[in-house]
């Protein structure tokens, strides 16, 4: 920058400091003629000195107030679920590219469904979201599916889900480990808790398959010798992990089955060990 330039842009923020100075000044001005002047109304009233110092007072009373307020102990408040919610099972499939669950959990929220437990399963063409949502009572199956889709979700399936899906899923499914470790124990009923309260799980003596396998909503495992345990939930498609923890389920109970003589106990530890 050339000195002209220089000396020319320091003469207009001289200027503009000036200017602004003066302008202080004269708003200074006007608020001490308006205090004179305000002061000089009162004091030639008879009540004005009284209403001076009732204002005063006032402004400290508001002061204390307001401080009091803002400095109040805070109650420990809990939470309440609405008696009338209801808890419901979605699954939705997303594609697997960031933001796409954030989307989708979103959408949830606004809609003022709360989500009290929830997974994601990789798939070939994405990844499966499944939710145990709480919503408001009237709330249907057709309200969440949509939305669901409203906020990215494809392939959405939604069932009622009952309150003990709501437990911790290891700690879940270590509790039905220990009962199928456990002499006596019914192996189609523990597949059917693990599964869920809207799958049938039936017992089919003397079939045999070559290889367990899934098949949309229907499952075929080994039981005992000479027995094919077939759970079918048709209102909800099995995951392949659904799958996988049915089958170590049905490992636990036949290894434990084939040991009557060990202790329960260690044998799960060894198990899970």
């Amino acid at each position: 920058m050339r000195a002209t330039d220089m000396r020319r842009t320091t003469a207009e923020s001289r200027k503009r400091s000036v200017n602004r100075e003066l302008v202080e000044l004269a708003a200074l001005f006007f608020a001490t003629g308006i205090a004179d002047l305000f002061v000089s109304t009162l004091s030639n009233n008879r009540v004005g000195p009284a209403l001076l110092f009732a204002l005063g007072g006032l402004f400290i009373v508001s002061a204390a107030l307001r401080h009091r307020w803002s400095h109040r102990p805070q109650r420990a408040g809990r939470a309440t679920e609405p008696a009338d919610a209801t808890e419901w099972r979605l699954r939705a499939t997303v594609r697997d590219v960031p933001g796409s669950l954030a989307a989708l959990t979103a959408t949830l929220a606004a809609h003022r469904y709360d989500i009290a437990a929830m997974q994601v399963l990789a798939v070939p063409d994405g990844a499966v979201d499944e939710f145990l949502l709480r919503t408001p009572g009237g709330t249907t199956a057709a309200d969440i599916a949509e939305a669901a889709r409203s906020g990215g979700g494809g392939n959405v399936w939604v069932v009622r889900a009952d309150v003990h899906e709501l437990v911790d899923l290891p700690t879940r499914m270590l509790a039905i480990a220990g009962q199928a470790a456990a002499p006596g124990a019914d192996l189609a009923q523990l597949i059917g808790t693990l599964l869920g309260p809207s799958c049938t799980v039936q017992r089919k003596p003397g079939r045999r398959v070559r290889e367990e396998r899934l098949a949309g909503t229907t499952m075929l495992l080994h039981g005992r010798v000479g027995e094919l345990i077939e759970a079918d939930r048709p209102a909800l498609p099995f995951t392949s992990a659904e799958f996988a923890r049915a089958q170590a389920l049905v490992r636990v109970y036949r290894e434990s089955a084939a040991q009557p003589g060990a202790d329960g106990d260690r044998q799960l530890q060894s198990r899970l060990g």
